[in-house]
């Protein structure tokens, strides 16, 4: 049996979301409609239940990051659904770059055998 971090056997998992806020095809005026509709819903949004938001970010060009943890990926469906109606969103799960080292040299060490015959 390969030898797993302890992220791996853990409930939660990390999750970046990436958020683009949708204005091609919008005349001015929807575009505004739709930063006051956006604005608003947002406004009222708490994060749900087993959701953790550890950043949630801009990047400053009509878009942005969050990054999230939950041990259930239909919580991080849930929040992210609330706001496809004015975003393109897309989630990515993510490790920690140490147990991402340490679960690729194991991946490594495994390739490295099983090519020897």
């Amino acid at each position: 049996m390969v030898d797993l971090p302890d992220c791996l056997w853990e409930d939660l998992m990390k999750y970046v979301i990436e958020y683009d806020i949708r204005t091609a095809g919008l005349t001015y005026e929807q575009t505004f409609a739709n930063q006051d509709a956006l604005l608003n819903a947002f406004g009222k949004w708490t994060p749900e239940e087993g959701l953790t938001v550890h950043a949630f970010v801009s990047n400053l060009n009509n878009g942005g990051y969050v990054l999230v943890e939950a041990d259930d990926p239909g919580v991080v469906y849930s929040f992210v659904s609330k706001f496809t109606y004015w975003n393109d969103i897309n989630v990515v799960p993510v490790v920690d770059v140490a147990d991402g080292v340490s679960t690729g040299a194991a991946s490594l060490a495994w390739a490295r055998s099983a090519v020897k015959g």
